[in-house]
């Protein structure tokens, strides 16, 4: 008892750390760091966990889900910087379809398992490409030069509503990792002819996370168009950022909820490094453009020394840093 409620107080001042850090960020920062850094971190964020529900609850390695994000942000562009729709229309209708696209995508995709879902789903960033790129759609699309707009918003007020949208899909992920529904999630992980022998309608649930996955990952894309006033296919459609999501979960940890804004977060900050006044000025000024292998980096370090992510490492280190005193403290005292 004594132990979660250490764990529940833990957890309150973290979160309220957490808004309080990126409520004053923006008066302590300017435009690019904004603009260019905190928005894709948290862009980041909520791609690692939507992830986190296929990859981390359920065990579904989905590497295509950027494609829905991708998804989200044309079917926001189009009606909004051509069509000239108002922005919550374009928002709702943009997150409705992309989450009906989640769904009629998990009718095929989870016929598969393991190695072969996890292909099969990779296939649809290259083939999502290829449709907005089609000519026959290019008074739609815009081809290979995608959709541009004017920016209508001010970059401050479009931090606070990404911040806003992450708090939201962290806070979403927390409670779905203490309900009936995380529990039929993690029970088909651990072993889905047994959670279906046990009552559990894992068709339904699977379809249930690919929606709703899908959805968040829509409204992300609404949001990095909006906020960006432009969608390039060979960008937004690239296996660079198909592999950030699982990327970054993986090096943060995959079912944990935090584990996503740690990777994000250290990846963040190695990017905004590597495009500092300082690196441009060295002699590793083309270090930027290796960006792709550096994810590769990440996965390689996970895979050799922390397979369960950064969050594996948090009992040894603290074992480390404060020895076997710590464990004593933690242990419950035996009556004589």
């Amino acid at each position: 008892m004594v132990a979660t409620a250490r764990k529940k107080r833990n957890l309150l001042v973290g979160a309220l750390v957490a808004v309080v850090v990126g409520a004053v960020a923006p008066s302590l920062t300017g435009k690019y760091e904004i603009s260019s850094v905190l928005d894709f971190f948290l862009i980041y964020v909520v791609l690692a966990e939507s992830y986190d529900i296929l990859g981390g609850f359920m065990g579904y390695v989905d590497l295509g889900i950027t494609v829905f994000y991708a998804a989200g942000a044309y079917l926001f562009a189009i009606p909004y910087f051509v069509m000239r729709w108002n922005a919550p229309e374009a928002f709702a209708v943009s997150t409705l379809i992309t989450a009906l696209l989640g769904l009629l995508v998990s009718f095929p995709m989870f016929r598969l398992k393991g190695f072969y879902f996890a292909v099969a789903t990779l296939a649809l960033v290259p083939l999502g490409q290829y449709i907005v790129e089609a000519p026959s759609l290019f008074n739609v699309t815009g081809g290979v030069g995608g959709v541009n707009g004017v920016i209508s918003v001010g970059y401050q007020e479009a931090y606070y509503v990404i911040f806003a949208y992450a708090l939201f899909v962290v806070g979403l992920v927390y409670l779905i990792s203490k309900s009936r529904f995380g529990l039929a999630l993690t029970s088909i992980r651990e072993d889905e002819q047994i959670a279906e022998s046990s009552g559990i309608n894992t068709r339904l649930i699977k379809k249930l996370a690919m929606t709703l996955s899908a959805a968040l990952c829509g409204f992300t894309g609404c949001l990095f168009a909006w906020s960006q006033g432009s969608v390039v296919p060979a960008t937004i459609f690239s296996l660079y950022v198909a592999f950030i999501p699982v990327t970054f979960a993986l090096f943060g940890g995959t079912g944990t909820i935090l584990g996503p804004v740690i990777g994000s977060g250290v990846y963040s900050a190695i990017d905004y490094i590597l495009h500092s006044p300082f690196i441009q000025s060295s002699p590793f000024s083309a270090a930027p453009s290796y960006e792709e292998a550096i994810l590769g980096v990440f996965l390689v370090v996970v895979g050799l020394f922390a397979p369960g992510g950064i969050m594996q490492l948090r009992k040894p280190l603290k074992k480390f840093f404060f020895g076997a005193e710590s464990q004593r403290k933690q242990e419950p005292v035996k009556a004589k």
